[in-house]
């Protein structure tokens, strides 16, 4: 009996022991929810601002458009919990179709301005904003310690460097620095070196292929050229426009003034363009000019020299990398045709864009 007893008094207590520690075990997993801290790190913002990031940041919120461009030529657009507002019209609708995903996401700010507790519910990890954003919004997201990183596509000092319309004492060289450290930027931010490197180079060889067919051309034999937007408004020197036209051999008729500025029919009659070029978002304003009374006279129009860009050329105020790689090579063969007459632009543009994007172009130009 008494052994039995021990027996007994033995199982109950190895019992109680065991729930015991299973309540510990358990106890200690409840006292801990915090997760583990993410590694962090510093980059250097186009705004020349030091910017502690995570690691490997997982929830990105992009509100500038030629970054959004830029993360899905890099094939990082897995990363995108929020999207700039109205992308749609500020690059195009096609990429969407490019990466369906992006129609999906929440568009919490555009270029300057954010709507804090939209963003907030994203949990980001950080934000990338247009070089212009104001200080203001940009602090607003700091407090709610959220990374703030701002990216510009060119060189310049603070000063210059937070404005929409900049002074450049060389706008080409700005540009073509400022993309190359834009893309880097982007490129380490997505986990996506490799991928950036290979894009800028694809776009400095391009450039060059341009530059050596082109460097025979004297200064006062390029083509003069305008480039027409709604409401007669237009690109005039430090605006990326200007360089695309002159490193595909033209003359901006626009280049005495600075930024993006509304012009009068009486300044586009004087300048007399030998070309118009209209972005492909603009598509009707070729229409006005064709059928319009006072912009008969002009050069290009009487001599039906009105050439829409294609979606991949992107002549914007600010580059793409299909700007530089594509849009001053597409420039080029529009204004010296005979000097570009081995190039295949459809080829060219479609081994671009199954490089980067992943699907070949299926633009409408």
């Amino acid at each position: 009996m008494n052994k039995k007893y021990r027996w007994f008094t033995v199982v109950v207590m190895f019992a109680i022991l065991s729930n015991v520690l299973l309540g510990c075990s358990s106890s200690s997993q409840v006292a801990d929810p915090t997760p583990a801290k993410q590694e962090t790190r510093k980059v250097v913002d186009q705004l020349g601002k030091a910017v502690t990031i995570p690691k490997d940041p997982k929830r990105v919120v992009c509100l500038q458009h030629h970054t959004l461009d830029i993360i899905l030529e890099l094939q990082a657009g897995d990363k995108l919990v929020g999207a700039v507002n109205k992308w749609q019209s500020l690059v195009s609708p096609t990429l969407g179709d490019i990466y369906p995903r992006l129609k999906e996401l929440p568009t919490p700010g555009d270029l300057e301005t954010v709507n804090i507790e939209a963003l907030t519910k994203l949990n980001p990890d950080l934000v990338l904003v247009t070089h212009y954003m104001p200080k203001n919004v940009i602090e607003q997201i700091e407090k709610m310690e959220i990374p703030v990183v701002a990216i510009s596509l060119y060189k310049a000092d603070y000063e210059q460097a937070s404005k929409l319309n900049p002074k450049l004492k060389d706008p080409d060289n700005a540009y073509t620095e400022g993309f190359k450290e834009g893309v880097a930027l982007i490129g380490s931010i997505m986990g996506k070196e490799q991928k950036a490197g290979e894009l800028v180079e694809y776009a400095l060889k391009n450039r060059e292929l341009v530059k050596e067919r082109l460097k025979d051309i004297p200064a006062d034999n390029r083509v003069s050229c305008y480039m027409a937007n709604p409401d007669l408004y237009t690109y005039g020197t430090g605006k990326y426009t200007g360089v695309i036209i002159e490193r595909a051999g033209g003359r901006n008729v626009a280049e005495g003034i600075n930024g993006y500025k509304q012009v009068t029919i009486e300044q586009i009659m004087d300048w007399n363009p030998q070309v118009i070029f209209v972005q492909d978002r603009y598509e009707k304003v070729a229409e006005e000019i064709k059928t319009n009374a006072a912009w008969q006279e002009i050069n290009a129009v009487k001599n039906a020299k009105i050439y829409i860009a294609p979606e991949y050329a992107k002549p914007w105020g600010h580059p793409c990398p299909e700007s530089m790689a594509l849009g001053e090579l597409w420039l080029a063969k529009r204004l010296y045709p005979e000097k570009f007459a081995d190039i295949d632009l459809q080829t060219t543009v479609n081994d671009f864009y199954t490089r980067f994007y992943g699907v070949p172009y299926k633009g409408k130009h």
